[in-house]
């Protein structure tokens, strides 16, 4: 397995998706057979053959890093265990569109569903009706709502993963010798707490670390790109005298590099999320640096523990599996890049941190999660 040289990570321990675009609905097959007759494998008794399962992946929005990167874990799980996984995806944020696939779900995935969500509200009635089905439903990277009675979930832990995207900040403040100024702290959806709480832990971060920064927000972005560039512009163009402008969400990483590099790259712009452009600009230096949730391992981690449970090799667990999360500076990026290069690469990438925690797995209370 590849060494980490990554600065810093938060946790317990510090190939291209095949799509298939069809109607509103991002498709993922992870093939190798399926169970026709759309019943539970798992509920039949018995020796279970896993080309027998039905296992369903969920994502919030196809056209985003992060789901993509949850679907290519999910994938990979689905391939590794021979599981013919259905991973879906509205192929923009559309939350009544997410419900009726997970609905759809509770037909022809009786074996599990594994549902990453950005409008939880929507689905706390769908998951109680499966959950009361005797379908194991597991949320990732947002907690469930209570009366979704869905009692396990796999997620970062979001204000620490902010914090430690502005304290690197903080870290090349204090070495500049600026102790006071401004930084402009947004989320993508106000409301959606992975979002809010990552922008939380920032705003304590320059709080606790550097008092004489005036924290503005946390206020709105946007989470599409064209939308979010829009808002980051004004939001840009509100606060002149700002030097630090950081996002929660996924879409900023690129819209922020855009700016910075129209303004002679004089602020420290940073963000979540591996999409192309933001990792490119923190490899040239343009963002300082990207706070990335390690998707793939969630999406990952979800499947293959839906998988064995179904299979027998593992009792579900209950509570907030706690994910991992890393900073990408420059000084790490060349190894995210090749680790994003393929599923392969992300498989050794990983290796050793998902013997870690299959071993030892890092659980905390659910009511603990954000």
């Amino acid at each position: 397995m590849r060494t980490r040289s990554g600065t810093g990570r938060t946790g317990p321990t510090a190939r291209a998706p095949r799509a298939l675009v069809a109607g509103a609905m991002v498709v993922l097959l992870a093939a190798c057979g399926s169970n026709d007759d759309g019943g539970s494998a798992a509920a039949a008794g018995g020796d279970v053959a896993a080309e027998d399962l039905n296992i369903a992946f969920i994502g919030s929005d196809g056209s985003q890093n992060f789901t993509q990167e949850m679907m290519a874990g999910a994938e990979a799980a689905g391939e590794e265990f021979g599981v013919d996984v259905q991973v879906i995806a509205p192929t923009s944020l559309d939350g009544p569109a997410q419900v009726k696939m997970f609905e759809d779900a509770m037909r022809t995935a009786t074996d599990g569903i594994a549902v990453q969500t950005l409008t939880p509200d929507l689905l706390v009635r769908a998951q109680a009706r499966a959950v009361d089905q005797g379908i194991p439903v597991m949320s990732v990277d947002t907690p469930p709502l209570p009366g979704s009675n869905v009692t396990s979930y796999i997620g970062n832990d979001n204000v620490a993963a902010g914090a430690m995207l502005a304290e690197e900040a903080i870290r090349r403040l204090q070495e500049a010798g600026t102790v006071e100024g401004s930084a402009v702290v947004a989320s993508p959806i106000p409301g959606i707490p992975p979002l809010d709480n990552r922008a939380l832990g920032m705003k304590q971060a320059f709080e606790e670390n550097l008092p004489g920064f005036e924290v503005v927000g946390p206020v709105a972005s946007a989470p599409d790109p064209t939308s979010n560039f829009s808002a980051w512009n004004n939001l840009v163009q509100a606060n002149s005298g700002a030097s630090v402008f950081l996002d929660s969400g996924d879409a900023a990483l690129a819209s922020l590099a855009r700016i910075n590099r129209d303004n002679g790259g004089r602020f420290l712009t940073g963000a979540f999320d591996l999409n192309q452009a933001g990792v490119e600009a923190v490899a040239d230096g343009t963002n300082f640096a990207a706070a990335d949730p390690q998707h793939f391992l969630k999406g990952y981690l979800a499947t293959r523990l839906l998988i064995e449970s179904a299979l027998g090799e593992r009792e579900m667990f209950e509570g907030w599996w706690v994910s991992t999360a890393e900073l990408v500076t420059q000084e790490n990026v060349a190894d995210i890049q090749a680790r994003q290069e393929s599923t392969e690469a992300k498989m050794e990438y990983y290796a050793d941190l998902v013997e870690e925690q299959l071993a030892n797995p890092p659980l905390r209370d659910l009511a603990e999660a954000n």
